[in-house]
């Protein structure tokens, strides 16, 4: 991408999960977004974020779904800080 226009990797941002309180948690345990409490009966925000929730859907106890998603999480970040781009890292809700 940078080798056709004479671009560097600050020219683009890289991030994981960027707003609307969908973490990086969020983004290995849920496959469906889950915005009931604020009334407007889920319709609200982006439906595609490309997450998976590793054979459960929320919270579990299952141990084995717990480190597949410590994993998942690792595996996210370890690709984000090697990345070429700007980082952006979201600090909180």
């Amino acid at each position: 991408m940078y080798q056709n226009d004479k671009r560097t990797p600050t020219a683009s941002i890289d991030f994981i999960a960027a707003h609307d309180s969908f973490t990086t948690n969020d983004l290995v345990s849920y496959n469906e977004k889950h915005n009931e409490a604020n009334g407007e009966g889920n319709n609200d925000g982006e439906s595609q974020n490309r997450s998976w929730n590793c054979g459960i859907e929320g919270p579990t106890d299952d141990e084995q779904v717990k480190k597949l998603r410590s994993k998942q999480r690792k595996n996210l970040l370890s690709t984000f800080f090697l990345s070429h781009g700007v980082p952006m890292l979201l600090g909180g809700r």
